[in-house]
């Protein structure tokens, strides 16, 4: 197993025992056992740097919750080029608790709209969360969107303030008549 570390899931032997270990910590986190699951999704990723599995979209929403935030930011620089909703909410929502209604806080919020726009609704609950949960989605989705509200919901109810913050610091809406020249006659 030690020669193995860094490409665990290159050696076709050894994706059972990955499968039943991210079961594991998946059933830990359900039972509200929240560090012993940690320590197990953390094992996976160093078993398995590549995380074919998407153990970082688990990690990232329970680091949050808890209050993890070193660990979060650790996390999210780790795997910095991910371009999923999941990862660019979070991103908003870690440097917000960072740094509060910053610039930067700002520009993070408007990437994770630009990602996927639909979020921003089901996170604030303008936008009702379906009964039945998608199992496969598309980068930009409502799906998309669903799983990721779904996932980052606690974190974001965790933060003081971050739901006002994301319904007033998104892109503002156009309204009223387009500006540009009149006509005289």
């Amino acid at each position: 197993m030690r020669d193995a570390v860094g490409h665990f899931w290159g050696i076709v032997g050894t994706r059972p025992y990955m499968r039943a270990r991210l079961g594991l910590a998946q059933c830990l986190h359900e039972m509200g056992q929240a560090d012993e699951a940690i320590g197990h999704y953390q094992e996976l990723l160093r078993l398995n740097p590549n995380d074919n599995q998407g153990v970082r979209d688990i990690l990232l929403p329970l680091y949050l919750a808890t209050g993890r935030d070193q660990e979060a930011g650790d996390l999210l620089g780790r795997y910095a080029d991910d371009a999923s909703a999941i990862w660019k909410y979070g991103w908003a929502l870690w440097t917000f608790r960072r740094e509060g209604d910053s610039p930067a806080a700002r520009n993070r919020l408007h990437d994770a709209i630009k990602t996927n726009r639909h979020v921003s609704g089901y996170l604030t609950g303008k936008t009702r969360m379906p009964e039945v949960m998608p199992v496969s989605y598309a980068l930009g989705s409502p799906d998309e969107a669903v799983l990721c509200a779904d996932e980052l919901a606690e974190a974001w109810r965790a933060t003081p303030g971050a739901d006002r913050w994301l319904l007033t610091s998104g892109p503002k809406r156009k309204t009223g008549a387009p500006k540009g020249r009149r006509r005289s006659g």
